[in-house]
């Protein structure tokens, strides 16, 4: 048994030279993060309708929290990516220490971007009723 395990500790795999970027990890981290809070597992499972036919004009979400519809959660992910992408972008501005001017403009459309954005995901869900 012993000379198993030698034998084993002699193995030697081969190395991989290929090292992912911290910036790459992190971006795929935040797609994956927007996608399952967005509903996407809910969308690929569900296969929910896009639009609710009514009578009077079609409503494109539910009253409720059990369901959602595809444009409902496509809109929320576009919320969260506006969110994202203006919390890096004022991120950014902090880059431009000697142009003020540059950076309290990235600081301001990075914090306009982030507002709007939770204003439209608290808007989405008012109007579902929570």
């Amino acid at each position: 048994m012993s000379k198993i395990f030698t034998k084993i500790k002699e193995l030697r795999f081969p190395t991989s030279s290929f090292k992912p970027s911290v910036s790459l990890i992190a971006t795929i981290l935040i797609i994956v993060t927007i996608f399952i809070l967005g509903g996407g597992v809910y969308d690929i499972m569900e296969k929910p309708i896009s639009i609710l036919p009514t009578p009077s004009s079609p409503v494109f979400y539910f009253q409720g929290m059990s369901d959602q519809t595809l444009n409902e959660s496509l809109i929320f992910i576009l919320f969260l990516i506006m969110g994202v992408s203006g919390g890096y972008i004022s991120f950014r501005s902090t880059r431009h220490v000697y142009r003020p001017r540059e950076a309290k403009m990235f600081l301001a459309i990075g914090l306009t971007m982030m507002i709007v954005a939770f204003i439209g995901c608290e808007t989405l869900l008012l109007w579902k009723g929570l």
